[in-house]
């Protein structure tokens, strides 16, 4: 990776550092289409985590564009909450649930030019969760954050 890329990693990390403190959640990580930074939506371009959450750095076995929750934030464009994975609708991708140990998530669309070209991901691995009010206003706040970025990239 570029230093660069390093600098833009270490960034978008740091704004995610604050939402995993504001949300108190297991994991959050943004997924990026922008090929001229080095970054798809197949793996994370960052994330944030609890020292025992699993990273999913790397983990691209997941096509995430094909993922039904994904298919959702492209036709709706609004934030998707999921308070328990479980019986979710529309259902999360299984490796999520079974090989990373996600129960509930949120979900925030990030648009460039009218393209849905990444998301932001709050997770939650301890159990179902009720996101609060100010669980939802943090991650409104940090993809606001990040629609700003995108604007300059």
């Amino acid at each position: 990776m570029s230093e660069r890329a390093d600098d833009t990693v270490a960034k978008l990390a740091a704004r995610l550092e604050q939402l995993l403190a504001a949300t108190r959640a297991s994991r959050v990580t943004v997924r990026l289409d922008l090929p001229q930074l080095g970054f798809g939506v197949d793996d994370v371009a960052a994330e944030a985590r609890e020292e025992e959450v699993a990273s999913l750095r790397g983990q691209t076995a997941i096509n995430q564009r094909a993922a039904a929750t994904v298919r959702w934030l492209e036709r709706e464009r609004r934030r998707l909450v999921q308070d328990d994975l479980a019986d979710a609708d529309p259902a999360p991708p299984h490796q999520l649930v079974e090989s990373y140990g996600t129960r509930a998530q949120m979900l925030a669309p990030l648009e460039r030019e009218g393209d849905l070209v990444g998301w932001i991901s709050v997770h939650e691995n301890r159990g179902p969760r009720h996101w609060s009010d100010d669980d939802r206003r943090a991650l409104e706040s940090a993809a606001a954050w990040f629609q700003d970025w995108l604007a300059t990239v």
